[in-house]
């Protein structure tokens, strides 16, 4: 079934505000707990890159860092989460296929996603002279990949349904 020229900006609009609560809560969550926790942002970024491949993917963890780089605390350099996501994103977007895809599979497109995410927040906190806490970006990681595992099907399903490419 074709999308519809209509149902593209549906989805564009709702992927920016499903980033964009994503981005917020975050921030919320963030300076309300102690706590580690999970990467809201990246199951929006690996939902986006599944279903668009690998360019899509990148543009979408672009305009998703550049939220997160925007929003209070942000980086110490400017940029460094827009670059990030994006690479995530291409790599998540190589995880694309085509037809039904195995919860497995999006789990294991999902963790590899916040492996690399981990590490290159550590190289960059590295390059920068910043402290790592290599539990705290370990649970992190974990957290993440385990949000990806659950919260990536029900995005790509909603994102599907809004462009038309679901059978009712």
């Amino acid at each position: 079934m074709n999308v519809s020229v209509v149902s593209v900006p549906r989805v564009v609009a709702l992927r920016a505000l499903m980033l964009l609560v994503a981005a917020l809560l975050s921030v919320t969550i963030a300076v309300h707990t102690p706590d580690t926790v999970p990467d809201l942002v990246l199951p929006v970024v690996v939902a986006g890159a599944l279903l668009g491949g690998p360019s899509r993917g990148g543009l979408v963890g672009l305009g998703a860092g550049w939220l997160v780089d925007l929003l209070p605390p942000g980086p110490s350099v400017l940029g460094t989460s827009a670059l990030l996501y994006a690479a995530v994103g291409l790599l998540a977007g190589t995880g694309r296929r085509e037809g039904p895809t195995p919860w497995g599979w999006v789990a294991l497109v999902g963790a590899a996603s916040a492996v690399a995410l981990g590490t290159g927040r550590v190289v960059v906190a590295v390059v920068s002279g910043a402290a790592v806490d290599p539990t705290a970006t370990g649970l992190g990681v974990l957290w993440s990949a385990a949000l990806c595992a659950i919260a990536v099907p029900p995005l790509v399903w909603v994102e599907q349904s809004v462009a038309g490419r679901r059978r009712r």
